[in-house]
């Protein structure tokens, strides 16, 4: 049994069938371009034979395998998974790029990865030399176009093609001037008939070219792949679907046993039941039972690795057969990675806020009571925790987050943002200096007794408002995680935050604001602090949006 070949292939090299049939290349291509796994079968007559002498009369495999009288083709059809479509959509409406790695048959794969919209324009295989032509050439799955290998101008082929090669074309295409290598490879959507240390090696290839590769393979041919990629994702298919179909044996079993006890063991009452009514309760009743041991299943479920599976070498395992568990990891990634950096952000504004705070105070000898640090303290704490708890969205966003803290948009919204929040607070320390008396030493007493003011308390009031409107205004949400309004637990945390303070600022808890040591404030210092951080908060928020909109999200790789 072999893998189907080209006749002439067959003949002048291997010589494995004795006379192939006239229609051989063209029944086979056809079933090869519809998907289909194709293999030839043939068989010879060896006589009756010992093993010794089977092994002295034909010492190696070719001398056994050739002279064969063709007896017919097997055709394997292995229809797509339900959700591969769905999931492949996905991926790439998400601004990646997708290259398919297969030991199949290259017409076999270009079928496949034009059913899962791999590409999105023609595609061309490599072709190796035959009888007719002795040069490689691009060459169309129809065969109605060719190109040389190496064109005059790359970059017609790569615009208007999608490139298929095969593991003997990317052995020759190695033979080749490495710039033309790095040219096309971004462009090969197929690698088909590859070795598992080619497959190691166009992954190697792509992580030298700038590319942050994601490998996902069910087998122990594809561990080297799996550990040379940026993130491995190892499927385990054999393994998940045995144990499966034996609990499902075994859950079978328990619910056929689980029947007869129920009617033995009725109680009076149920003795006393129609026939009808009785059959209905032990149904429920076996009904319940099958639920309990599904539950069981799942709390005791261990998934057994063998040594050499492909989980050895992959950081990620998933139980099942699909590539669902590749979106879940880029959701989770994307969620990560813009709460952190918008934690970055929310640390920067706080510190630069609290230091300028801490700087009026020192500089006119007031500090925060220790009472204003642990409420300011608190507030914070929560909406912190509430924040790395965000969740991502149920469906892959086209555009991608930014990849660090170091870009345009993070440092302009900073800065920004802070110069806002620096003005405001200039602004509240000059009125309220305006309302108190002057100060009759040069120098403060710093070691003095906590006594508080106006100015310690507008400033505190500010820093604490301006700090909370900070996770409000550069909270991301949309489009790589919930928005704030489905993030309960934040929103709450904000929300309560503000009514804090502006009870403190318009005395609406007299209680509360005694226990802080928030001083009086006057009416029209009130509205002035009330209407400068309304504002404050609407200019953040508005610059960050905008920058946002500009510069906020990152451009996937061109080549």
């Amino acid at each position: 049994m072999h893998h189907s070949e080209s006749k002439n292939k067959t003949i002048s090299t291997t010589k494995i069938v004795i006379k192939v049939p006239d229609r051989y290349d063209e029944i086979y291509l056809r079933l090869s371009r519809q998907g289909a796994r194709v293999l030839a079968l043939g068989h010879r007559s060896l006589g009756i034979l010992s093993n010794q002498q089977l092994r002295e009369q034909y010492p190696t495999r070719n001398s056994v395998e050739c002279d064969l009288d063709f007896c017919g083709f097997v055709v394997l059809s292995c229809p797509l998974k339900p959700d591969s479509k769905a999931m492949i959509r996905e991926l790439r409406h998400s601004s990646h790029h997708l290259t398919m790695i297969t030991g199949d048959n290259p017409l076999t794969a270009c079928h496949v990865a034009k059913e899962l919209h791999f590409t999105r324009k023609p595609l061309l295989v490599l072709t190796a030399p035959t009888a007719d032509t002795s040069a490689w050439k691009w060459e169309s799955v129809n065969k109605d176009k060719n190109l040389p290998i190496q064109p005059s101008n790359i970059r017609n082929l790569t615009g208007e093609y999608d490139l298929c090669v095969t593991g003997e074309g990317l052995a020759h295409l190695s033979t080749l001037p490495t710039s033309f290598l790095n040219a096309i490879m971004p462009h090969v959507k197929v690698f088909a008939r590859v070795s598992p240390k080619q497959k190691e090696q166009v992954v190697i290839k792509l992580n030298n070219l700038g590319f942050v590769t994601l490998m996902c393979g069910d087998g122990t041919n594809d561990v080297a792949a799996l550990k040379h990629a940026h993130v491995g994702v190892a499927l385990l298919t054999g393994v998940a679907a045995k144990r499966a179909e034996q609990q499902q044996d075994n859950t079978t079993t328990s619910a056929s046993n689980v029947q007869p006890p129920a009617v033995a063991t009725a109680s009076p009452q149920q003795q006393a039941l129609t026939p009808a009514e009785a059959a209905q309760r032990a149904r429920e009743q076996t009904k319940k039972r099958i639920e309990e041991l599904y539950k069981q299943m799942d709390e005791n479920e261990q998934t057994i690795v063998r040594l050499g599976d492909a989980s050895i070498a992959a950081p990620f395992t998933s139980r099942t057969s699909t590539i669902q568990c590749v979106c879940h990891i880029i959701k989770q990634g994307r969620c990560t990675l813009v709460t952190t950096l918008q934690m970055f952000k929310i640390l920067a504004l706080n510190a630069l806020i609290l230091a300028y705070s801490l700087s009026v105070l020192y500089l006119d000898g007031i500090k925060f009571s220790d009472g204003q640090h642990t409420l300011q303290g608190l507030l914070l704490a929560g909406c912190f925790l509430f924040i790395s708890r965000s969740k991502p969205l149920k469906t892959l966003a086209r555009e991608r987050p930014l990849p660090n803290i170091f870009n345009l948009y993070t440092l302009i919204s900073v800065l920004g943002q802070f110069a806002i929040h620096l003005t405001a607070l200039i602004f509240v320390v000059n009125e309220a200096h305006k309302r108190i008396p002057p100060k009759t030493e040069e120098f403060a007493d710093l070691e003095a007794e906590f006594s508080p003011n106006l100015v310690n308390s507008c400033v505190y009031i500010m820093s604490v408002t301006l700090q909370i409107a900070t996770f409000a205004v550069n909270y991301q949400g949309h489009p790589f995680m919930e928005s704030l309004r489905s993030n309960k637990p934040l929103l709450y945390s904000i929300v309560f935050s503000f009514s804090l303070v502006v009870s403190l600022i318009f005395n609406l808890l007299p209680q509360l604001t005694e226990q802080f040591q928030i001083v009086l404030i006057p009416d029209d210092m009130r509205l002035i602090v009330f209407y400068v951080v309304l504002g404050d908060v609407v200019l953040a928020y508005v610059i960050d949006r905008v920058l946002a909109y500009f510069l906020g999200q990152a451009k996937l790789k061109q080549y």
